[in-house]
């Protein structure tokens, strides 16, 4: 089947999976009521694209969430196939598996704990598909996974907080992860156990403060520089004596895409993780986001509403983000999508960087 033919088939199961499937009967039952957050329904379907699932696959989930993606899988994969759907948190797969009861669901199996671990008693899989964030890709998946098989998941692209994107890795006859692509994503990071802080990071945070101004910093330098601080970045990004208004053009869930894609390019800018590269965000009430540069004495962020923060108006930082902004925008604001993928062993799997088209990242 041909790259074209496959994404064909895929659109109508999942055409047909989103017919047959409530998501009300999930996300908002009314005996178990609803969860803490959910899926946005045209990620969902991305995601699951990106996947490729066909009938009579079986499928590894990562996250099973409200039990409306693995609902989704069942449909697509059908009497032939089987789901085997994973959560840490044990609440979330006993409410799932009463609400596939009560739908008749016999082709999906629940399992309760790490996902990193995957389910290997029932392996091999055609496909693994992931609904949070690893740091990198599980050697676990990867072994898991028949030759052929494809891993479609959320993961870090850099050791920053926040850096993430959207990998698809196809296995080969080795058991090797090759052809890595890129897409943008947003979900929850995954750790070892159940993730109540949803919005603070898990993963690469250098300094934070808490109480009622919690805020946090995290930077791409991290031991390589012992002579400075990360939270003297973090407090020059708390107060910044410099700000001004970058325009993103359209409303605010595409203005909200383009940063991304501005976040992305930096990444990809940075090319190793041997950079400058600083991701800053507070707690409620702002719940800011932003990424940007810094080298400990002087740092500069834009923020996702499109505010350029930096400690002086002639700060080195802020005259690096302005650049990279301008460059960006010069070449046509691209996103994640154009960014180059790569692959690097680890002793817990696989990490994936990705650099802009024609620089090659540094090990």
């Amino acid at each position: 089947m041909s790259e074209r033919e496959r994404i064909a088939v895929s659109a109508d199961l999942i055409s047909t999976a989103v017919q047959a499937v409530s998501r009300q009967h999930y996300t908002n039952h009314p005996e178990l009521g609803s969860v803490p957050q959910s899926t946005a329904q045209a990620a969902i379907e991305r995601d699951l694209a990106r996947a490729g699932v066909e009938p009579g696959m079986r499928v590894m989930e990562i996250g099973t969430g409200t039990g409306y993606t693995g609902a989704l899988l069942a449909e697509m994969v059908g009497a032939s196939g089987h789901v085997v759907s994973i959560d840490i948190d044990p609440s979330l797969t006993a409410r799932a598996g009463k609400l596939h009861a009560e739908r008749g669901v016999s082709n999906l199996t629940l399992v309760s704990g790490d996902g990193h671990a995957g389910a290997a008693e029932h392996a091999p899989y055609d496909i693994v598909i992931g609904w949070a964030t690893p740091t990198h890709i599980p050697a676990a998946w990867v072994e898991q996974c028949a030759p052929g098989g494809r891993i479609a998941t959320p993961v870090y692209i850099a050791p920053v907080a926040r850096t993430v994107g959207h990998a698809t890795v196809t296995i080969d006859e080795q058991g090797v992860p090759t052809d890595p692509t890129l897409g943008p994503a947003v979900y929850v990071d995954m750790g070892v156990e159940i993730n109540t802080t949803l919005g603070i990071p898990l993963f690469f945070v250098d300094a934070s403060v808490e109480g009622d101004s919690p805020a946090w910093v995290s930077v791409g330098w991290r031991d390589m520089t012992p002579e400075q601080d990360p939270t003297d970045t973090l407090a020059l990004l708390q107060h910044p004596s410099f700000s001004q208004k970058v325009a993103f053009s359209g409303l605010e869930e595409e203005q909200a895409a383009r940063w991304r894609d501005f976040r992305a390019y930096c990444v990809g800018h940075e090319g190793t993780s041997r950079s400058n590269l600083t991701a800053f965000g507070t707690g409620a009430p702002d719940w800011i986001t932003a990424i940007g540069f810094s080298s400990g004495n002087n740092a500069s962020v834009l923020t996702a509403e499109g505010q350029l923060l930096g400690n002086r108006e002639d700060s080195p930082a802020v005259t690096k983000l302005q650049d990279v902004i301008r460059e960006w925008y010069d070449g046509g604001r691209p996103g994640l999508e154009a960014s180059r993928a790569q692959l690097s062993r680890s002793a817990e799997g696989w990490i994936v960087s990705a650099s802009l088209s024609g620089q090659v990242n540094e090990a």
